[in-house]
């Protein structure tokens, strides 16, 4: 009977997490572009206090979640919108082969290219847009916007505008300052970053809770596209091959779909965020590699 009744509650327990995340009518998905995760969750408040101390306690955080492809900018952000692993140039030059969730989200909705966007503080992340499947492709692409600073605060204000002006279903945004630092081996200007987005992070989901159109029907994810090397593969400056400092990434999931306080340990990784996101927002989506995170937590 205590077999029989743990799978019960088990099951109800993914019913209402099901019923919950259905009620979400609004996924965004930022990406800390190159943190790794000794300087995430592995350092705790050190360098997110806002995430670690007030967003933390109020959502899922995946502490073992990882990026099991290219470790590099395009590469990432493609697997996230498509489900799959991605071995596409990084300059931008190739969209992904596959669709994009916003393709599904438009071909199934019927809503307009200004519900799904694109903010981006590099340009090469354009080709986020829309993928390659002649099903799908442009006709059901998402909207763009991008200034190519590599600077937080502007990519931040362009991506308040968006919400405000449009109010978007789907948004991924990229913050590609945390990159851009490191890449210039400027250790301090690399953490700097990092606070910077974690301070516009907390003020996104302040601005989400008190938003009539966002309030309580928003999930936001937290994450990175890619690490950088662990010390034992060079260091902090750069990152693209399969070490733990570039694989092991972080993963905050917060809103209507995800339990307050709960850490889950259990393996996860990029392409597990489509299918979540699909679960969500109620689209139909092919088999895909990964699975829902939804699904994971219930277990957990």
């Amino acid at each position: 009977m205590t077999h029989l009744r743990r799978r019960f509650l088990s099951l109800v327990l993914l019913l209402v997490l099901v019923a919950a995340a259905c009620s979400s009518q609004h996924v965004i998905i930022i990406v800390l572009d190159g943190v790794r995760y000794q300087e995430s969750f592995g350092a705790q408040s050190q360098y997110i206090p806002h995430i670690w101390n007030d967003l933390r306690p109020q959502g899922t955080i995946f502490t073992n979640f990882r990026n099991n492809g290219r470790t590099i900018t395009c590469p990432g952000h493609a697997t996230i919108l498509t489900g799959k692993w991605q071995d596409i140039p990084n300059d931008g030059s190739k969209r992904p082969p596959d669709p994009t969730i916003f393709e599904y989200y438009r071909h199934q909705t019927g809503k307009p290219p200004q519900s799904c966007y694109v903010v981006s503080g590099k340009k090469k992340l354009q080709m986020l847009t829309y993928g390659l499947d002649s099903k799908y492709g442009g006709k059901y692409g998402g909207a763009f916007v991008s200034n190519d600073e590599k600077v937080n605060i502007p990519t931040y204000r362009h991506l308040r505008e968006v919400l405000v002006e449009r109010h978007p279903s789907l948004v991924i945004v990229n913050f590609a300052e945390t990159d851009a630092r490191a890449h210039d081996g400027d250790w301090s200007g690399y953490l700097h970053a990092i606070h910077d987005a974690d301070s516009v992070i907390s003020d996104l989901w302040s601005f989400l809770q008190s938003d009539s159109v966002y309030r309580n029907t928003t999930n936001l994810f937290v994450t990175n596209d890619h690490g950088r090397h662990d010390d034992g593969h060079g260091g902090f400056k750069d990152h693209g091959d399969s070490c733990e400092g570039c694989r092991h990434i972080m993963l905050l999931a917060i809103g209507p779909g995800f339990t307050p306080g709960s850490i889950i340990d259990k393996p996860s990784s990029q392409v597990d965020i489509f299918p979540t996101v699909a679960a969500i927002m109620g689209l139909k989506v092919p088999p895909l590699e990964g699975k829902s995170l939804l699904s994971l937590q219930s277990k957990d």
